[in-house]
């Protein structure tokens, strides 16, 4: 029973507690053409009366309000969630050019009046209509439309950036013609920055501006962030796009039936360039911690443990945890330095990450395992993280606290056993220092001896001494002749030394690795890459890209997890080549392995 009235009194506070929050907003597009209709929409989220909206003299009020209502119920762990939404639609036209500001409205829920916002909406003339009366009028140039009809902007948010701050392009289309499609874009190369895309959902939205008396449709085709790898004044290529415009041909005729049956269309192709970018990219001041690996922005740092009382050999997983906006893919995973009484391994690494015109958002978390082999309390040093923060335009250092763990001995730990035989654990790492190898083990086994004077002749080896070799010279003719064969189909000698000429690259990129020469062995491991690409895929280097590789090997039947381990190994060698981090021996060493094993699955994988 008490359970029932718990639930009923918990059920009631909700509802009460959603019917006091009321929301009432008004919303509309910012631009429309002169007589296009278009919504005024009003939102409420609890059931209203006496809707009151401000005189719309400046509109034609075609048809509304239309109401809808909808409302759902959710329980979720005991916690009853209501919602209530009820929305009504004005359709409306503009008249005459202008920029108008739609009053806030009014509305009655239980007795209290409640205000919305104000909408502004600009009403522009539609050029499109008057110039297409102009086509058909015969009154076009040869083409229709001049270049102040249709072109392109590139634009960027600033112009002095720190190295590795985020650059965000912006890249528009303006026209004033109506566009079929595009059919090809030429992107600027990018030299010395790191290129990310953010995301678009759906098709082009289109708005209207207003620039030098005359309006365009402008949409916004592609959003880039970059990321400068050099110093200096960059400057960034003009960007190129080919648009397919489709225009309509009267032919000329003495009869009106024949204009309404011979009107066709032509498609023209029109290329158009935006103008060069230049940047000035500011090295980092001067002061630089000795532990700064290259991460710009702004970051925060959380360091968990699993547990911090463990007995002997039990495993540890330390997470740190590093979230904000910046580089993240520069970044390099934080210092862990463990008791040397601890077995340690290499960091698991997992991104949650988002690019924005603000740079790379979410987290990156680091997972260390760790695994005492001695009892005891030990203490983990403090874990640091810096950043360089540009718009504070210092640097900045997170500091962890340390990390103490209390080790519990195992059943056998400190004790010898009842023979007096060494047992596992009894003997701390730091005592031991030297252990010689100068007892050798003794030869065992059968010997096998033979009597003075025994002669070969006429025995089973000596036949065979006359049989094996006819075989293997034969042997040898025909593989000799198939070599020749294969040797004459110039596509199948790439194809089968493809792996044999990236092994020998690879080869030289670990030599690089020994070296510490960390700039030429992500080179080499790149090059190695797409030249085995090209010898596999027979396609020049020049014409090769990620995006075309996947799909091609795709297409041979290579896995889309092989592909994917391709894809990180080449964004990894782009990114690296460019950081200005030092490099990690360990990671270097991994990256290597996986780019053997990645060539290796495609050789296997891939249909001849």
């Amino acid at each position: 029973m008490k359970n029932t009235l718990f639930t009923i009194l918990t059920f009631l506070i909700c509802a009460s507690s959603a019917i006091a929050q009321v929301e009432f907003s008004a919303q509309a597009r910012n631009a429309v053409l002169v007589g296009e209709k278009f919504q005024l929409v009003y939102s409420l989220n609890e059931e209203g009366s006496d809707l009151m909206l401000a005189p719309l003299n400046d509109f034609n009020v075609l048809m509304g309000p239309s109401v809808t209502s909808s409302s759902s119920t959710q329980i979720m762990n005991g916690k009853v969630t209501r919602s209530k939404q009820y929305t009504y639609t004005y359709i409306l036209k503009g008249t005459k050019p202008g920029k108008y500001t739609i009053q806030p409205a009014k509305i009655t829920v239980d007795g209290k009046k409640y205000t919305s916002n104000a909408v502004t909406i600009e009403v522009v003339k539609d050029e499109g209509a008057r110039q297409k009366q102009e086509q058909q009028n015969g009154g076009q140039s040869s083409n229709g439309f001049s270049k102040d009809d249709l072109f392109i902007r590139v634009a960027y948010n600033k112009s002095s950036i720190y190295q590795g701050e985020p650059l965000v392009l912006t890249t528009k289309i303006y026209t004033r013609i109506n566009l079929d499609n595009i059919s090809d874009i030429k992107h600027p190369d990018f030299r010395n920055f790191i290129v990310q895309d953010i995301e678009k959902s759906g098709n082009i939205e289109w708005n209207y501006e207003t620039i030098n008396n005359k309006q365009y449709n402008v949409g916004v085709l592609e959003q880039k962030v970059l990321y400068a790898q050099r110093t200096g004044e960059q400057v960034i290529d003009p960007m190129e796009i080919e648009f397919l415009i489709k225009q309509r041909v009267n032919r000329r005729s003495t009869s009106i039936f024949d204009d309404f049956f011979n009107e066709s269309y032509r498609t023209i192709k029109k290329r158009v360039k935006s103008k060069p970018i230049k940047v000035n990219v500011k090295p980092y001041p001067s002061g630089k911690p000795a532990n700064f690996n290259g991460t710009v922005g702004k970051f925060n740092m959380k360091v968990t443990t699993s547990q911090n009382q463990v007995k002997v050999d039990d495993g540890i997983t330390i997470k740190v945890e590093v979230s904000g906006t910046g580089n993240h893919k520069l970044m390099s995973a934080p210092k862990l330095k463990v008791p040397t009484d601890f077995d340690s391994f290499d960091a698991t690494v997992s991104n949650n990450l988002k690019n924005t015109v603000s740079g790379m958002k979410g987290s990156k978390t680091y997972e260390y395992l760790i695994i005492p082999r001695f009892g005891g309390t030990f203490t983990i040093d403090p874990i640091e993280f810096t950043y360089f923060d540009p718009s504070a335009k210092s640097y900045k250092t997170i500091t962890s606290k340390p990390i103490v763990i209390e080790v519990e001995k195992g059943e056998s730990n400190g004790s010898n056993n009842n023979n007096g035989g060494y047992v596992p654990g009894s003997v701390n790492r730091e005592d031991v220092k030297f252990v010689g190898k100068d007892i050798r083990y003794i030869k065992t086994g059968k010997t096998v001896l033979k009597p003075v004077g025994t002669f070969i002749f006429g025995s089973t080896p000596f036949i065979l001494g006359y049989i094996i070799p006819i075989l293997l010279l034969i042997i040898a003719l025909l593989l000799n002749r198939k070599r020749m064969h294969e040797n004459a189909n110039v596509h199948l000698v790439k194809n089968k030394q493809a792996n044999k000429m990236a092994t020998k690259r690879l080869k030289k990129a670990s030599a690089y690795l020994k070296e510490g020469n960390n700039e030429a062995f992500y080179d080499e491991i790149l090059k190695a890459n797409y030249a085995y690409l090209s010898d596999k895929l027979f396609l020049p280097v020049s014409e090769l890209s990620k995006d075309k590789a996947a799909t091609l090997l795709s297409e041979k039947g290579v896995k889309t997890e092989t592909i994917g381990e391709l894809t990180e190994v080449l964004d990894t060698c782009e990114f690296a080549r460019f950081s200005p981090s030092a490099g990690e021996s360990q990671e270097m060493d991994k990256l290597y392995k996986k780019a053997i094993s990645t060539i290796s699955n495609i050789d296997d994988q891939v249909k001849k």
